[in-house]
Parts: C-alpha cells; sequence; structure tokens
C-alpha cells in the first residue's frame, strides 16, 4: 500500500490514476503536494508521516480527517496510529543492535574458546566487544524514521 503524510490511503485515492499522482510522499511539488501543510510540516520535521510526529494529532491534521468535503471523519487518525505502530522505536532499534552484537560475540566467542582452550576469558571479551560494536553502531547510526 502506498502511504501518505496524513494517513490518506492512496490505493484507494481516486486522484492517483485521475492525475498519475505517485504520492505526497514521492511528489517534490505538483498536483497538491506544494501547496499541503501537512506534507511541509512532516518534510520539515523528518517524518514519514504525521503519526510518528509527537504533537500526533495537531489541529491541522484533525481539521483535515474532519473537513466536511475533504475529510473521512477521522479515519486517517486511526491509520496514522496503526502504521506509527508497526515503526520500531528508536530505543528499540538501539536496544536491538546491541543485542546482535552481544550474540554475535558469544558465538564467535564460544568458537574461539573452544579451540584455545580459554574458554571463559575468550567468550567474555567477545561479549563485551560485540556489545561494544553494537553501542558504536548507535553512536554512528543517525536513526530517522
Amino acid at each position: 500500500m502506498q502511504r501518505s503524510r496524513c494517513g490518506l490511503d492512496c490505493g484507494s485515492c481516486p486522484n492517483r490514476e485521475e492525475f498519475s499522482c505517485s504520492g505526497c510522499t514521492e511528489l517534490e511539488e505538483g498536483n497538491w503536494a506544494g501547496n499541503c501543510e501537512i506534507k511541509k510540516c512532516c518534510e520539515e520535521k523528518q517524518l514519514s508521516h504525521c503519526g510518528l510526529c509527537p504533537e500526533f494529532p495537531c489541529d491541522i491534521l484533525r481539521n483535515t480527517a474532519f473537513d466536511p468535503d475533504e475529510g473521512d471523519d477521522g479515519e486517517r487518525l486511526v491509520t496514522l496510529k496503526h502504521w506509527a505502530e508497526e515503526v520500531p522505536s528508536e530505543r528499540d532499534t538501539r536496544v536491538e543492535r546491541i543485542l546482535i552484537g552481544v550474540l554475535a560475540g558469544a558465538v564467535v566467542g564460544a568458537a574461539l574458546g573452544a579451540f584455545s582452550g580459554s574458554f571463559v576469558p575468550v567468550m567474555t571479551a567477545c561479549i563485551l566487544t560485540g556489545a561494544a560494536i553494537g553501542i558504536i553502531l548507535n553512536i554512528f547510526k543517525g536513526d530517522r524514521q
């Protein structure tokens, strides 16, 4: 499913076919993309959609969702909440990197320790190295949603 910034399902949008619209996440300008306050706001905050915003749902989004002509009685708000729940949090991703490093270190440490005869010290060193690599990746990896 193609996604929008505001929670509109692009797959069911009649403008998609009629205007050959590739969706506001892809359009730089043209159609209505250049004038959309929601699109501009998401791009300024570097968010893929409004559901990831700490101010969700803001007045602009609520007004759009319940607009008598363009709104969908708030259905897009539910959609955005669902989309936001699909995205792992930055904290989850950071913890995951460290755990993967620890696990990789344990596997390498077990193998090296078994061959070297110094199982515990080698295993400990490899686990600590794996955790350190996970932490370093967290420092240098710019997580943006």
